[in-house]
């Protein structure tokens, strides 16, 4: 029995079942397995509304509504929840997965064009837009032909193509801000400003920035941030700026404390404290005490001399735990820190269970949600907190040039 134990947590420590060619295999199982859940789910479609009411990219059709009702000059009642559902309805039919538009003017500066076009035509363009500039994020970090199948199988990429959403813009101005840091610091800053669009997405910048001292970057952020809602402030008004900052309480108190968006589906620690039975004070103490924590770690690592995939991978995996607002389809940002240490581990090596956290990370976005449902496990936090761990003792060595991989770096 006890042999057996061993045997199996070196299994899982040294992942010999990782090679190149189930990382060839798998990911095409997976892409196929994506291509028939989509066509049973089409199947089901009445006109463009499910047999669950869930329409045709969900959050693309918030997108979408926002858009038509900016160009019929009513930017501001974007965010009047029954005008704004009256016009969802009117778009793609009734349907009960209908949600409310949550994001500052800034992001209707960017959807504006899109009901120019039929509602099909429309989410199309975008999701393959977003999709070639989150493949092309991903293969400037690792640039080999066998690693397109794995990034374009990661399920945060099909979440993101199944609901419609914003999160492959996201991660590629992220990731292309990072690469960028480095040699063209004014470009990053432009690429950090220009997610402001997604605040939740952008709350470790400003502390990243001026903590390690890269003040070009932080100056161009902050500039192209203003300039941002300066646009949208001309285009749209100040009365949309005002009904934004009215609605905020909206989503506070709806959408993230009382369960409007179910605590399974958001993966904040905030809603993991909810999760498990916690109240609102509960909650918001544990998230403040998280992502204090993770924000250190990440400042800490940003400060070192270390070579930029381990501060880059840190920032990734603690702006999902700094976050207050994170769901399931957002983790797509998480291909960023796994793209990183896998050049690490390829590098130097890999530490045991090094590469099967990395395979966790990757099926995060497919598990969280119902292991979060059914097991009431919140995986997130626990899987972010990991990398953060594995990230600081990859930081310790390479800052001491002591100790020793054990996993053959080719065996990947």
């Amino acid at each position: 029995m006890l042999q057996s134990l061993k045997s199996a947590i070196a299994w899982v420590a040294d992942a010999p079942w990782l090679n190149r060619q189930r990382l060839r295999v798998y990911p095409k199982l997976f892409l196929l397995t994506y291509a028939l859940t989509f066509t049973l789910w089409v199947m089901t479609l009445h006109g463009m509304v499910s047999s669950t009411g869930k329409p045709l990219g969900v959050d693309f059709e918030v997108n979408w509504t926002a858009s038509e009702m900016a160009l019929r000059g009513q930017a501001s009642a974007v965010y009047d929840y029954n005008r704004f559902h009256a016009l969802e309805e009117e778009a793609v039919g009734r349907g009960t997965f209908m949600g409310p538009w949550i994001y500052p003017p800034t992001f209707l500066v960017v959807v504006l064009p899109q009901a120019l076009l039929p509602y099909l035509w429309s989410l199309g363009i975008w999701m393959m837009l977003t999709l070639a500039a989150y493949l092309l994020v991903l293969r400037k970090i690792i640039p080999r032909a066998e690693t397109f199948w794995p990034a374009l199988a990661f399920p945060g990429m099909f979440a993101n193509l199944m609901n419609g959403q914003n999160g492959l813009l996201a991660f590629s101005l992220l990731g292309s801000a990072l690469l960028s840091l480095e040699t063209r610091p004014l470009l990053a800053g432009i690429l950090f400003g220009l997610l402001s669009y997604k605040p939740p997405m952008g709350v470790l910048v400003p502390l990243v920035l001026a903590g390690s001292g890269r003040w070009r970057a932080f100056f161009a952020a902050t500039v192209t941030a203003i300039a941002f809602a300066g646009i949208s402030f001309v285009m749209f008004g100040a009365e949309t700026w005002r009904a934004f900052f009215n609605s905020l309480a909206f989503t506070r108190h709806l959408v993230i404390e009382n369960g409007g968006v179910q605590f399974y589906t958001m993966q904040t620690v905030f809603a993991a404290a909810r999760l498990l039975g916690g109240g609102i004070a509960v909650g918001y103490v544990a998230q403040i005490v998280a992502a204090a924590i993770a924000a250190a770690i990440v400042l800490w690592i940003w400060r070192q001399s270390l070579q930029f995939e381990l501060k880059a991978s840190a920032f990734a995996a603690g702006m999902v735990l700094v976050s207050p607002y994170i769901l399931y389809y957002d983790l797509v940002v998480l291909a960023l820190p796994i793209a990183w240490l896998a050049v690490e581990g390829r590098r130097t090596g890999f530490f045991p269970f090094e590469k099967s956290l990395l395979v966790i990370a990757w099926l995060l976005p497919l598990m969280c949600e119902p292991v979060a449902h059914y097991a009431f496990v919140p995986l997130t936090p626990l899987v972010c907190f990991g990398l953060l761990a594995l990230i600081i003792r990859r930081a310790k060595i390479a800052m001491s040039d002591s100790g020793r991989m054990v996993t053959s770096a080719a065996s990947v």
